[in-house]
């Protein structure tokens, strides 16, 4: 058995040219029906309000006070026989006549098609004409007239529609008495043109929607394929960048739009990954170099002291100074150690302590720390600091990180018999100063030196990984604090620790371990 093929979905291109078309469709649809439905009822109450506002101030009573409406209403209809019927019927047929004069003058005035005097009659109807203008309408023969018998019987003007002979019309019956009978002006209006004019709107509406279609199409498809063409060169960058990597050119789009921030965006993301991709590889290739010296020196060490303990010949000095050697190297590997734990919790984001730090005494426990390593390179550390505690807020093994790296920076690039000032300075905010006589900082690499794997290059011959300013730095901004080289000292290096002032707490501070 065949399998049906399976239908495939549009692309986005079909589903916005789809969309905008059904929405164009719809709209114009609405828009239809909500106009030409209510137009041609809303034409014909228009038509009926004028009427009654023409007729509202008219009195059909007394437009016709001065006839003998009495003598027109007993003419005799058949032949007269009889010299008195010949005479009223005279009287009678120009009577009638003279009604034409307010019948026309009325009928003119409201553009009505015809005007009729009508009376209560108990024949064919039920109402009876005297008068008609114009004579020759001939629409009183199938005027079923409806609106004059309710005028009739409720005494009351009525407005409304009609329809005669298959055409339509306002009608108008205003009642009134003269001579003690009852009569009726029944005004007839044609509204032949308004199903005209409904017709011609419905047509321009109808070429303005054909037309309003193909502008769209003209517009929406072009937009469509440029919108999917955008996205489609992100989508292949995308697919590049996945299978070749972060080197992938990413396309450039200037547009104002969604699409276009979204083309920056991702080109600031290929760019960051790029740049972590770099550092990555930069990491690699220092950590490759800078463990292999360490593990390397240990590893012949560890087999010279190996060889002379076997041989039971050992020479004590040169094995302290292979121990000596060492410990150096183990250190170095032990800073390695820090660093990469420090940047885990960085990047981990692992939330920070935040409490009042005596500064004066931190600072004392982290440089008893490095009186050997000061002894060692004949350098001499000193702390610059006021008679009353200084305090600040932060975290404290943060705080002490952050000066042990600015102190280890120091000793490797200070010249011997040099000194090293920690200076503390106390206002809001905080100040902890880490000062050196060293090569000092190249003015074009004070901006990457606080990036991590990032190093200046003279370094005094020291080798580093780059990543303890980067940690110290990132250590500061999480305190709300900021690491900073000051730019205008030499010679050597200045680096300068601002935290939030705080003030002194109640119970005494906790030593710093």
């Amino acid at each position: 058995m065949r399998a049906l093929p399976r239908f495939r979905a549009p692309g986005l291109r079909g589903r916005i040219v789809g969309l905008v078309l059904f929405t164009t469709v719809a709209t114009l649809a609405v828009a239809a029906a909500a106009l030409l439905g209510p137009l041609e009822s809303s034409l014909k109450h228009a038509a009926l309000k004028t009427l009654e506002q023409e007729l509202h101030s008219y009195r059909a009573g007394a437009a016709f006070a001065k006839f003998d409406l009495s003598l027109a209403l007993t003419a005799p209809s058949g032949p007269a026989t009889t010299k008195a019927q010949r005479r009223l019927h005279r009287r009678g047929v120009a009577e009638q006549r003279q009604l034409d004069t307010p019948l026309a003058k009325i009928g003119s005035k409201v553009g009505a098609a015809e005007a009729s005097l009508v009376y209560p009659s108990p024949y064919s109807s039920g109402v009876g004409l005297i008068a008609t203008w114009p004579s020759d309408s001939g629409l009183s023969r199938d005027d079923p007239y409806n609106d004059v018998a309710s005028a009739f019987n409720d005494h009351h003007v009525v407005y409304g529609f009609g329809t005669i002979d298959g055409d339509e019309y306002v009608q108008a019956a205003l009642p009134f008495r003269a001579g003690g009978h009852p009569w009726v002006l029944a005004i007839r209006k044609p509204i032949d043109e308004i199903p005209a004019a409904v017709n011609a709107v419905a047509r321009a509406f109808l070429t303005a929607a054909l037309a309003g279609l193909a502008l769209t199409l003209i517009l929406g498809i072009p937009l469509s394929a440029t919108l999917v063409y955008r996205l489609r060169r992100l989508r292949h960058a995308a697919v590049r960048l996945t299978q070749e990597g972060p080197g992938v050119e990413v396309p450039t789009d200037r547009a104002r739009d969604e699409v276009g921030d979204l083309a920056r965006t991702f080109a600031t993301m290929q760019g960051q990954l790029r740049h972590q991709e770099e550092a990555r590889r930069a990491f690699v290739a220092t950590a490759s170099h800078e463990l292999r010296t360490p593990l390397t020196s240990l590893d012949g060490m560890l087999e010279l002291l190996d060889d002379d303990l076997r041989s039971g010949e050992t020479d004590l000095d040169e094995a302290r100074a292979l121990l000596v050697r060492a410990r150096v190297q183990s250190r170095r590997l032990g800073r390695l150690a820090a660093d990469l734990l420090d940047l885990s919790r960085l990047d981990a984001e692992i939330r920070l302590r935040s409490e009042p730090v005596e500064l004066g005494e931190l600072c004392r426990a982290v440089l008893a720390e490095f009186e050997l390593p000061a002894s060692e390179r004949d350098t001499t550390p000193r702390l610059e600091i006021s008679s009353e505690p200084v305090w600040a807020l932060g975290d404290p093994g943060s705080v002490a990180r952050i000066v042990r790296i600015l102190l280890d920076n120091a000793l490797r690039v200070s010249p011997a018999g040099t000194d090293i000032d920690v200076t503390i300075r106390g206002g809001s905010p905080v100040a902890l100063s880490v000062s050196d006589r060293g090569p000092g900082i190249a003015a074009e690499d004070r901006a990457i030196i606080f990036r991590r794997f990032q190093r200046g290059r003279d370094t005094g011959g020291q080798a580093g990984f780059g990543l303890g300013l980067a940690i110290g730095r990132e250590l500061a901004e999480r305190m709300g604090g900021e690491l900073s080289l000051d730019d205008d000292y030499g010679p050597g290096a200045k680096f300068t620790l601002n935290l939030p002032a705080a003030r002194a707490p109640q119970a005494p501070p906790v030593p710093v371990a």
